[in-house]
């Protein structure tokens, strides 16, 4: 079933040839949807014009705008948004060092490495991953690292983590709709100051009283949490994450000056 549906109504007004031809993306045949759009991400990554283009009519798209976010350890700007295609391309900027978070997601996505590296992990967990999912419960069956130029596609249901090695790394994703209102996460490295260990408490009445639904700035091993859509945010939420307009004329100068667009 389709989850926000608000968001169903909105394509940009930005006309983009590359995608006219792109019927709705079935998600769930991930080879064709892997070839489909490694190559639409691929296109769009060379084609510097069009990607500037999309990239400086973001802060004039209310929609668009109210989607790009300053986060714990990373940013993100979302250039485009065609819902009825199952089609949104966003950039991923990382800000700071990044622990290992076992977790899977609301959608099913394509990413392109455009610079920097992931540590990239895929777990299994034995009896399923939920909040009652203990640590040595997640155990990384891969290890590789995605380097710049590297693409891969992931589907929701896959476990998974891409810490960033590299402070700075930046990534375009195209992803597809959602289809969960939620997806757990789960530090597999601390996070913040020693005290942090002392909410292993905390994480413990979490997990009796169900999830928090904010990433948390400090936390123990083992302590979960849920990656929402913003229709289950709260307004004061949504303001503490927009980005900044400085923030975001800030990326658009480094990207150029990076020659990424």
């Amino acid at each position: 079933m389709d989850i926000e549906t608000a968001d169903r109504v909105h394509v940009n007004n930005t006309p983009v040839a590359l995608f006219d031809s792109v019927e709705r993306i079935d998600w769930e045949d991930l080879p064709a949807a892997a070839a489909l759009t490694q190559r639409l991400i691929r296109a769009f990554a060379a084609d510097k014009a069009l990607f500037k283009r999309l990239l400086l009519a973001v802060e004039h798209d209310p929609y668009l705008w109210a989607k790009c976010e300053e986060d714990v350890v990373e940013d993100k700007i979302v250039l485009w948004d065609d819902v009825d295609k199952g089609l949104r391309i966003r950039l991923r900027m990382s800000t700071d060092h990044q622990q290992q978070l076992a977790h899977n997601h609301r959608f099913s996505f394509t990413n392109l490495v455009l610079r920097g590296t992931y540590l990239h992990r895929n777990y299994i967990a034995r009896n399923g991953f939920d909040e009652n999912t203990l640590p040595d419960d997640v155990q990384p069956v891969i290890l590789h690292e995605d380097r710049a130029g590297d693409c891969f596609t992931i589907h929701h249901n896959a476990l998974h983590s891409t810490p960033f090695t590299q402070l700075g790394t930046i990534s375009l994703v195209l992803r597809g709709n959602p289809v969960k209102e939620r997806a757990p996460v789960m530090f597999k490295e601390a996070r913040g100051r020693q005290e942090a260990l002392e909410q292993r408490r905390a994480a413990s009445a979490r997990r009796e009283a169900g999830l928090a639904e904010i990433e948390p700035e400090q936390a123990d091993v083992g302590t979960m949490f849920w990656r929402v859509g913003e229709d289950r945010e709260s307004a004061e939420r949504r303001a503490e994450r927009q980005m900044t307009k400085a923030k975001y004329h800030y990326w658009c100068e480094k990207l150029e000056e990076l020659g990424i667009i």
